[in-house]
């Protein structure tokens, strides 16, 4: 930072003398309340990038640069209220200013640095980490080798299944059921709770006949979900769930038409 302009504190032929307060102000370097130009401007930008100073810098040193002074100059010990210089950018306050921004420079430089080697070092730890992880992950024993294989076949057979079902179409012997009765939980085979939907269109099938979770459409009773069996249910017989006893006697036994649309 560059010397201030020099200007002489006068008043009635005295010269104002520094007290203890003020340090070392013995030189008459200095910006003060008042001054306009470029040194008013140097010093507020100074002032800003150490977070004293606020808002737009310009040239004229007012209220909120002897405001920023004021609270740097007590921050560092320069003056205090009790001086005569107490917000004023005198020689020791320059100095200081100085040697702050400057620390400040090298200070950031050295960081970067380290910051560098720091993160060489991070990657390299985690070079060897990968390296280590690598050599240590053992390789498929045949167990697991025939798991997976035997899930994928469970699998694919599942699949295989729903897929020769889809599109055939069979004359099955049809009768009704309800969830709402005594003792009766609601749940089906695969885990609804007809008791929480009792309109839902469900139906018991075998599943040997048609998969469960397969969606059929039968004749009279619309599109359903295979998703119950029953005791009595085996081969082309198939149960429709209704709301109520009352529509499970009316229905009685019929011979409907089943697609399996998917």
């Amino acid at each position: 930072m560059k010397k201030y302009i020099v200007s002489a504190v006068v008043a009635v032929g005295m010269i104002s003398l520094p007290t203890a307060a003020d340090a070392a102000f013995s030189e008459s370097y200095q910006v003060t309340n008042g001054d306009v130009g470029e040194d008013v401007n140097e010093l507020q930008v100074t002032l800003k990038e150490l977070g004293y100073f606020n808002g737009s810098t310009g040239n004229t040193f007012g209220p909120r640069t002897l405001s920023a002074v004021q609270d740097f100059q007590l921050d560092n010990g320069v003056s205090s209220p009790a001086g005569n210089f107490y917000g004023v950018a005198g020689p020791e306050t320059q100095e200081v200013l100085n040697n702050i921004t400057s620390s400040d420079s090298n200070g950031s430089t050295d960081g970067n640095n380290e910051t560098t080697e720091d993160e060489g070092t991070e990657e390299e730890a985690v070079t060897e980490e990968n390296t280590g992880n690598e050599g240590t992950e053992e390789p498929a024993t045949e167990e697991d080798t025939a798991t997976e294989e035997n899930e994928g076949t469970e699998e694919n057979t599942g699949s295989e299944d729903s897929t020769e079902a889809e599109g055939n179409s069979f004359t099955m012997d049809a009768t009704a059921y309800t969830a709402d009765c005594e003792g009766c939980t609601g749940v089906t085979a695969t885990g609804k709770d007809l008791n929480n939907d009792p309109d839902a269109n469900v139906v018991a099938v075998d599943p040997d006949v048609i998969p469960l979770g397969s969606t059929v459409h039968v004749e009279g009773y619309g599109e359903a979900v295979a998703a119950d069996t029953g005791g009595a249910i085996n081969g082309e017989k198939i149960d429709l769930h209704v709301s109520t006893k009352e529509e499970a006697n009316n229905f009685g036994q019929q011979s409907v038409e089943v697609t399996v649309l998917d």
